[in-house]
């Protein structure tokens, strides 16, 4: 009974042991620029688009030796062909011979026309397109990661408003409870102090679990697990200052540099291309082969001993060897289309839709830049002014619970005044925090829409 006992308690203390280290397990510091480094080696989405950019250099690299290299292969064979008797009807037999052949070819083929100088150029553009791909991704990426991050940091702020919360309400619950231990106040001021505390108590718990949940959905666009427990501390911290940003010249900026307009018009640069190429089918083609081999055969007979059947190796065994060679040829020739139907004329018809839709499609991509980096950039004003008027809201709100304080301590207040007066100043401070880190997601929504970094 007493071994039991003891094992119990040793159980119990073994778990209160692993709880209270999982509770005090020291937190992980994470700057902004390390989450981005690890977003850019561990994010899916991001890596997908890097892969892709393998096989476009692929055909780069293939269209531009094509264009000055020619293809050569070699190739050879062995057969063997077994001795026997060949039946030709009526009795008759004609003797056939154990033959062995070897022989190899070398072969040359070279030809210059006008897709093929196409297509370099047209492998060359979606190259540098897949490229602004990756640059598109990227940058989409780490203003997702930014976002991310400054959630964090503003969801620590309200965790950090919330445990102040919690020691007003708990020293209005001690006021209330001084009040009626001196008999100026009744058991229902208690009660609505210690309701008032269970509700920060409440809020505070809610706060810490939203923290929590911000590192998981951090963690999950870095493209690693989050640390168990997901205990991260950001270092970076953004100040507040007026925004000295031009909307005009941050429009142009967006014009210039902007990953996926500038991926647009790469491919824009490849449909031009694509449109000499179907062009080039109207031209001649210079095409250039050559050729070269070897054979050797050898034919096994039978010396006259008097008899037709053929005996593979005995001593009366002939051995006929041949060798030769199959000398160069080299042929130079033009290729000059006729007619076909009209083909080439529907692959220019359609190379040169394609180029024309792509064309809308980057105007169109501009007038989104246009208005993406406005609104971007007088919602960041907005908010920047936001901030003024959430200071000053605090500000009158947190005079307010002491005047209301001091009221009910000298007892010309009510405990339901005190209450209204605190809440409307943790009301003014979760605004204020809000606001703040507004400002900072809209500098991030303009850095997206600019396509560049701000600060």
């Amino acid at each position: 009974m007493r071994a039991r006992l003891i094992l119990g308690w040793l159980v119990i203390l073994t778990m209160v042991a692993a709880i209270g280290y999982a509770q005090e397990a020291p937190a992980r510091k994470l700057s902004l620029a390390d989450a981005l480094e690890i977003a850019r080696q561990n994010n899916p989405a991001y890596l997908t688009k890097v892969s892709d950019r393998y096989p476009a250099a692929a055909q780069a690299l293939n269209s531009t030796v094509s264009l000055f290299t020619p293809t050569a292969s070699v190739g050879g064979g062995s057969s063997w062909t077994q001795a026997g008797l060949v039946n030709l009807g009526s009795g008759l037999q004609y003797p056939l011979n154990r033959t062995q052949a070897l022989s190899w070819n070398l072969s040359i083929f070279y030809q210059l026309s006008g897709s093929s100088i196409a297509n370099r150029g047209y492998y060359a553009a979606s190259l540098r397109a897949a490229d602004q791909d990756i640059a598109g991704q990227r940058t989409l990426l780490e203003t997702a990661v930014k976002q991310e991050y400054i959630n964090l940091l503003e969801a620590r702020a309200q965790a950090d408003l919330a445990q102040h919360v919690v020691a007003r309400a708990q020293e209005v619950l001690n006021l209330a409870q001084a009040q009626y231990n001196v008999g100026q106040k009744t058991m229902i001021d208690v009660r609505t102090a210690q309701v008032a505390k269970g509700n920060a108590d409440v809020s505070l718990l809610q706060s810490q679990q939203n923290v929590q949940n911000e590192v998981l959905k951090l963690y999950q666009l870095l493209g690693v697990p989050a640390p168990e427990p997901p205990n991260v501390v950001p270092t970076d911290t953004f100040p507040v200052v007026e925004p000295a940003y031009s909307e005009d010249s941050l429009v142009n900026l967006a014009l210039r540099e902007n990953p996926i307009l500038l991926s647009f018009r790469a491919r824009e640069g490849a449909a031009n291309w694509n449109v000499r190429g179907a062009y080039s089918s109207y031209l001649p083609a210079l095409q250039f082969s050559a050729s070269y081999g070897k054979f050797t055969q050898r034919v096994y007979t039978q010396a006259d001993s008097g008899t037709v059947v053929p005996m593979p190796f005995g001593p009366d065994t002939i051995v006929t060897k041949t060798t030769g060679t199959n000398p160069w040829n080299v042929r130079l020739g033009l290729s000059l289309p006729i007619f076909d139907a009209f083909s080439r004329h529907s692959q220019v018809s359609q190379a040169r839709a394609a180029r024309q839709d792509l064309q809308y499609s980057i105007r169109q991509q501009e007038l989104l830049v246009r208005e993406s980096v406005s609104a971007a950039y007088l919602a960041l004003l907005t908010a920047y002014r936001t901030i003024a008027v959430r200071a000053n809201n605090r500000t009158a709100a947190d005079e307010a619970l002491s005047l209301a304080t001091e009221r009910y301590r000298v007892g010309s207040g009510s405990i339901i005044e005190l209450l209204d007066a605190r809440v409307a100043s943790e009301q003014a401070g979760v605004d204020y925090v809000t606001s703040v880190y507004d400002y900072h997601k809209a500098i991030a929504a303009l850095e997206q829409a600019v396509g560049q970094p701000l600060r």
